[in-house]
């Protein structure tokens, strides 16, 4: 992939790289692959939550460093406000607004929307904006995640407490044909996510079906099952599952959570259609990055609804673990315009 990279975009025209400066060190690993092409524009977003520590802050602020030093003029940065002044979520707004300035700077033939460094609620929303738009303009999208898959650090999100739909995700929940739709609720485990699943099940008005993603396999054979024992008294005594629910989708391969969803939602359409009874399926990414990025791909091929809880600021839990650039050990580049089936 990296030399399909290296070599496709310095001759592939204009191209537009939307980017988010995080924390992590993956987050330069695109931007390294591309510094070399002239015709490459780097656009940055910076979330800004209202609760990070200064230390997570003095990292983020270190890799933007490295990032104008690597890509010098050619980068731009963006202010986005991910939680407005009333407590509302405004992530995926704020970026789509963003989004579209920078669109207009020039005809782009290529946008590329590098996941690496950015949340599902800006991510997300900017990912189905540009899939659409591509549709009026025939630029070719592509959606580039690096994740070197360690193991849970010590710096931990901290979530709203309300609940709301993805910008841009509503999907058919607003329609009154729906309101009395029987509802499966898909939703990524994680481990130390207990209370937010419990926050989405209640103000979901407890779905009739619920079937949670089980990561497996796994770097960790045991991650399964401790997630399953961790959370038992939710999908077990809660939501009132058994075993028989749960979807068993590889940890690192979004395509694999992708086709699992695409699955059960056309086995559940086609069997409900036949009572006469509509069909909703919600999606609810949580946790790790990769997974939910096969709910997006669901989501944006079926035009499915996600309800999820904003990260609002993170935690130090211990000391900030020492980071190095190297290179991910997931890298994953998916084409997302419309001439694409992802089947």
């Amino acid at each position: 992939m990296a030399e399909f990279i290296e070599h496709y975009f310095p001759s592939a025209g204009p191209t537009l790289f939307i980017g988010n400066i995080g924390f992590g060190p993956d987050v330069l690993y695109f931007p390294r692959l591309l510094r070399c092409s002239g015709s490459v524009d780097y656009r940055f977003m910076v979330e800004r939550r209202p609760s990070v520590p200064e230390a997570i802050d003095a990292m983020a602020h270190a890799r933007q460093a490295e990032l104008e030093q690597v890509l010098g003029g050619a980068m731009q940065v963006a202010q986005v406000p991910i939680i407005a002044d009333d407590g509302a979520t405004v992530a995926g707004r704020n970026a789509c607004a963003q989004v579209s300035q920078w669109l207009q700077a020039k005809p782009y033939a290529n946008v590329i929307v590098d996941a690496t460094g950015m949340s599902r609620g800006t991510c997300f929303p900017v990912t189905k904006q540009l899939q659409e738009w591509s549709a009026q303009s025939d630029a070719r999208i592509h959606l580039l995640i690096a994740d070197s898959a360690g193991p849970p650090g010590t710096i931990r999100s901290v979530s709203s407490d309300r609940a709301d739909w993805m910008h841009g995700f509503h999907g058919n929940v607003e329609i009154d044909d729906f309101a009395k739709a029987l509802r499966l609720w898909v939703v990524q485990l994680a481990e130390n996510h207990g209370s937010s699943m419990q926050v989405l099940f209640k103000e979901l008005g407890t779905p009739e079906e619920v079937c949670p993603i089980i990561p497996f396999p796994s770097a960790n054979p045991r991650r399964g099952d401790d997630l399953l024992f961790e959370l038992r008294s939710f999908w077990l005594e809660e939501w009132g599952e058994t075993p028989l629910s749960l979807i068993h989708a590889h940890e690192s391969d979004p395509m694999d959570v992708y086709q699992s969803i695409v699955r059960l939602h056309r086995a559940r359409l086609e069997a409900l259609e036949g009572a006469g009874l509509p069909s909703l399926t919600i999606l609810s990414p949580i946790g790790r990055r990769l997974p939910g990025i096969g709910m997006l791909l669901a989501a944006l091929e079926f035009d499915l609804p996600m309800f999820y809880l904003e990260t609002v600021g993170y935690e130090l839990q211990g000391d900030l673990p020492a980071q190095t650039q190297g290179t991910p050990v997931h890298r994953w580049h998916i084409r997302l315009d419309r001439h694409v089936d992802y089947d």
